[in-house]
């Protein structure tokens, strides 16, 4: 009889979360039917009823596809594998206390807050410096465990590519310094939205969306999959490469940093993924300090989401907000980096241990 009521209880879990897969479907045709491109337009974030009614589904579409995805499961959530100071803790307090100063200088300091955030300013060159950071950290880990990983393949071609992604990601970031060197744009880049020596602006909607959407998926949903199948860390590669929970802490408060494109589905269905999944963190966390993160995580980028859209003319420029958000995920895939370095550095130490002894 047990046995029965939880095969009932799972199926409609599954159901539920069809449910919710498909109104989020729905409104992206809905959207796409509405016009070619206005499921990405820009612009100032839209509080009229229709769109109102059309957030509150999207909200609840996704409680609906996370509650359905949970099931059955029950982890247990650990965020930090180590006693005492921890990369895990660390990374997540000093992400919190940036955030937390970027929020009272836009608050009240907007002048400064729209000044650094400028070309070749501080948060942009920081944003590149972070990027740069981790394909070096990327290749390093590459070349000096090459003896390590000399029987995997697969983890040396990934290790490749994640570098090369973070050079080019780099190197768009500071439009190959093309201003730094002064470097006339060639005829083949004047057709970009800027006029510079870079790639993703010749399509910056569209290239935009997919790396803002595709760093909530990589570093939020992917740390959350992890945490629900703690069997993903039987397998070498997915442990190496797919982010831990404490990552997904770390990204979903760059996933609070939206005014220009609130009106975008994908950047709501972050915003409110990134919500739900901190509060399943929150129910399963079994160590009550990592509980008070993460509550404290939740109302921070609740409360950053609600004043960055309540207070829009505190913007110089209607996409000022983007910049931090992008500065923000360039410091989550900095620890990201990081987190998999000291992975593969863990076989060498107990390699070399067990050799002495």
């Amino acid at each position: 009889m047990k046995t029965k009521n939880i095969d009932v209880d799972i199926t409609i879990k599954k159901i539920v979360f069809l449910i919710g897969c498909l109104c989020l479907v729905s409104i992206i045709v809905f959207d796409i039917l509405n016009s070619d491109t206005y499921n990405l337009k820009e612009g100032w974030p839209n509080f009229s009823v229709p769109y109102i009614i059309r957030s509150i589904i999207i909200f609840i579409s996704i409680i609906a596809l996370f509650w359905g995805l949970v099931g059955h499961h029950r982890p247990k959530l650990v965020i930090s594998e180590n006693n005492g100071v921890s990369l895990e803790r660390v990374g997540i307090l000093m992400v919190i206390f940036i955030s937390v100063i970027i929020l009272l200088i836009f608050i009240f300091d907007p002048t400064t807050f729209n000044a650094i955030s400028k070309e070749d300013n501080i948060i942009e060159w920081t944003s590149s410096k972070l990027l740069f950071g981790s394909c070096f950290i990327t290749t390093f880990s590459f070349l000096n465990n090459y003896h390590v990983l000399k029987d995997s393949k697969l983890i040396r071609l990934s290790l490749a590519l994640l570098s090369f992604a973070f050079f080019i990601m780099a190197m768009e970031e500071v439009s190959w310094f093309q201003r730094v060197l002064q470097i006339e744009t060639p005829k083949l880049f004047e057709s970009n939205g800027q006029h510079e020596m870079n790639l993703h602006n010749f399509a910056t909607n569209y290239i935009e969306n997919l790396y803002y959407f595709g760093a909530f998926v990589f570093l939020v949903v992917f740390p959350f999959i992890r945490f629900l199948f703690p069997s993903i860390t039987n397998n070498n590669y997915l442990k190496t490469f797919v982010p831990r929970p404490f990552i997904g802490v770390i990204c979903s408060i760059a996933c609070a940093y939206n005014f220009d494109m609130w009106n975008i589905i994908f950047t709501q269905i972050s915003f409110y993924g990134s919500l739900i999944i901190l509060c399943v963190f929150t129910i399963f966390s079994s160590v009550r300090n990592e509980r008070y993160i993460i509550l404290f995580t939740i109302l921070l980028i609740t409360t950053s989401q609600i004043l960055f859209l309540v207070n829009g003319i505190n913007f110089d420029r209607l996409w000022e907000i983007t910049e931090y958000k992008e500065f923000l995920i360039a410091l989550a895939l900095f620890i990201y980096s990081w987190d998999v370095f000291f992975h593969i550095k863990k076989p060498l130490v107990s390699s070399i241990n067990t050799a002495d002894y």
